[in-house]
């Protein structure tokens, strides 16, 4: 059950960074290609927990936000950081 899960995220990481490509290849903003391969990535991942693994949908969805209040502040503070060097 743990293989299944493994290697299914592996396959849905391979393939959303092949769409990410293709979409820093079609758009312009890379910012946008980034937001829509993480939101992807996420939430397949969620719905793989869910029917591999049995967890329920509130809890992947608790979890995910567990790990966004952990990851927003290194993401704010990078972002802020980088906007302070390019200004």
């Amino acid at each position: 059950m743990v293989v299944d899960f493994v290697l299914g995220a592996a396959l849905v990481i391979m393939s959303t960074a092949a769409l990410i490509i293709w979409l820093a290849s079609v758009t312009r903003g890379l910012q946008a290609t980034l937001v829509v391969g993480g939101v992807m990535t996420i939430a397949v991942l969620v719905l793989m927990a869910h029917a591999a693994m049995g967890v329920s949908l509130l809890e992947c969805l608790q979890f995910g936000l567990v790990i966004a209040l952990l990851v927003a502040p290194i993401i704010a503070i990078s972002f802020a950081d980088w906007r302070r060097t390019n200004c």
